[in-house]
């Protein structure tokens, strides 16, 4: 039978994609002053921001 709805067909069209190696779905919470989650609500993408600048810290810790 025929999907009746033309849209679930385009499907991937609409869906997320990320040219990431590995898929950002764990969490992580931590607890930081007020002031420290102010300046870093204000960048751009902070979400990224903040998963780069993680990321740099560690491989700079191993190397």
């Amino acid at each position: 039978m025929a999907n009746k709805n033309p849209r679930i067909d385009q499907i991937e069209a609409y869906t997320f994609k990320t040219n990431r190696k590995e898929s950002c779905t764990a969490q992580l919470n931590l607890r930081v002053p007020p002031s420290l989650i102010e300046r870093i609500k204000e960048k751009d993408n902070w979400q990224e921001f903040v998963r780069q600048t993680l990321l740099e810290k560690l491989e700079a810790e191993s190397a």
